[in-house]
């Protein structure tokens, strides 16, 4: 009898494992097929992957337009960069690239452009001519034709002024060419200072000297009036031929 009943005792926990196992394995099943099957179901009907419009070269407030028709969003990052050939303003940059895939709604992060790098010609005037063309080399600017010119008080062979004149912004790799004293003066006319005096006063001086007004450029500036000279070039002193072009920054 107690053969019989340790018998049926080791049957019934045979049977109650076996149970717990298939359990087990039922379950385990289940959370298998949850994640492999159904789950990428129910992500896929919620997140949707779109292609990623290309907005390079785009003026930024058109390619805010463009990002958010195509469903992304989109971020301005704070450093901007040169370019030359992408106008200040317009998208340079964009991550992710255009035509990738990507999630609706993701941010775009894009880079806009500083436009052309523009570089301010620096004062040469009393530099000798290698000191004149390792300056213009570091600022990134190119020395062009050495040309010979008369002053009353810059020795020979020292820079009397730029061809632009200093302080005239350039694009990087452009080229200024280098005015040095020659020391004569002999058939030329002392150019005077005009800083400061208005441009209809300055007309009739230019005239009467043989010389001929050149480009006109206006500067914003508080506290001065309309049209009074800031500064020329040739700078006052040289000593210039007839018919010698002066140029002129003038208050707006």
């Amino acid at each position: 009898m107690m053969k019989i009943r340790s018998a049926f005792s080791n049957l019934m926990k045979s049977t109650v494992m076996q149970a717990f196992l298939f359990s087990f394995v039922l379950v385990l099943l289940g959370v298998l097929l949850v994640d492999q099957l159904v789950m990428p179901i129910i992500a896929g009907n919620f997140t949707s992957e779109l292609e990623v419009p290309n907005v390079l070269e785009l003026h930024q407030e058109e390619a805010a337009q463009t990002l958010k028709k195509a469903k992304f969003n989109f971020e301005i990052l704070a450093e901007e960069r040169y370019s030359n050939e992408v106008p200040i303003g317009h998208i340079l940059g964009q991550t992710p690239v255009a035509g990738r895939k990507a999630k609706k709604g993701r941010t775009v992060l894009l880079t806009l452009s500083k436009g052309v790098r523009e570089i301010a010609v620096p004062d040469l005037r009393g530099k000798s001519q290698k000191q004149a063309e390792i300056s213009l080399n570091r600022a990134g600017l190119v020395q062009g034709k050495i040309l010979k010119g008369a002053h009353l008080n810059i020795p020979i062979g020292v820079v009397i002024r730029t061809e632009p004149m200093a302080d005239t912004f350039l694009r990087v790799g452009d080229t200024v060419n280098v005015v040095i004293s020659a020391g004569a003066t002999k058939g030329k006319r002392l150019l005077p200072d005009f800083e400061g005096l208005a441009l209809e006063e300055v007309f009739p001086k230019l005239e009467e000297l043989g010389f001929v007004s050149g480009k006109i450029t206006r500067v914003p500036q508080e506290g001065e009036a309309p049209g009074v000279v800031l500064e020329h070039a040739p700078k006052a002193g040289d000593y210039l031929s007839a018919g010698t072009r002066i140029d002129f920054k003038i208050v707006d």
